[in-house]
Order: structure tokens, then C-alpha cells, then sequence
């Protein structure tokens, strides 16, 4: 009785295990999903405006952030990495850019922004 009271109690404690380690990485990967949300829509502010600055600026944190759970992202769900990827690394480099081409990331950022949007919903 009592192998079978520690094998019983083996089995719940590795399930929490590999439950929290789940959920860690959902978490991990909602959190990158809305600062890159947030500064997506922090670029688009900037880009309107015509403020290079401020773009020049933003364009690498998404970078910065994404950095963080691409590797969670690449391993749970192979089409939507390569979305965000297929529109991240234009808008970085339109950001980075001598002369911003507002319409041109303006729309880069937005596709930008709708893939990060379909990622989002598919974490909660």
C-alpha cells in the first residue's frame, strides 16, 4: 500500500510539474505578446507623426522583445512564427532606415500588429 500511496503521489507531483511549466511558457509568451502589442501601437503613433526619432527608437525593442518567446512560439506553432518573423524584420529595418517611408511601415506595422493580434488570441 504505501508503493502504491508514493507511486499516486510521484505521478501528482510530476503532472504539476509539467502543468506549471505549461502554463509558465503561455504566460511568457501573452507577456511578449503585449509589449510587442504595446509598441506596435506606440510605432504607429510615431510614424503618423512623422517623428523618426521616436521610430528609430521603437524599432529595435520589438526586436528586444520578441527575443524573449520566439523560441516558445517557433515550437508551439510554426505558421504564426513565421508570420510575425515575415512582418518583423521589415518593420525593424524600415525603422532603422535613413529615410522613413511612413506609408510603407505604416502598413508593415499594421500587418505587424494583426499577426501579433492572431498570436494573442490563440495564448488565451
Amino acid at each position: 500500500m504505501r508503493k502504491v500511496t508514493s507511486m499516486v503521489l510521484a505521478i501528482g507531483l510530476g503532472s504539476a510539474l509539467v502543468l506549471a511549466g505549461c502554463n509558465s511558457t503561455e504566460n511568457k509568451v501573452s507577456d511578449g505578446v503585449n509589449k510587442m502589442l504595446d509598441t506596435t501601437g506606440q510605432l504607429s503613433k510615431a510614424i503618423k507623426s512623422g517623428d523618426q526619432a521616436k521610430v528609430k527608437e521603437l524599432g529595435p525593442k520589438l526586436e528586444d522583445h520578441w527575443a524573449t518567446f520566439e523560441d516558445d512560439v517557433k515550437k508551439e506553432d510554426k505558421e504564426l512564427y513565421q508570420k510575425v518573423e515575415k512582418y518583423l524584420d521589415p518593420t525593424i529595418a524600415g525603422s532603422e532606415a535613413a529615410a522613413i517611408d511612413k506609408e510603407v511601415l505604416g502598413k508593415l506595422n499594421d500587418q505587424l500588429t494583426d499577426a501579433l493580434k492572431e498570436l494573442e488570441n490563440k495564448t488565451k
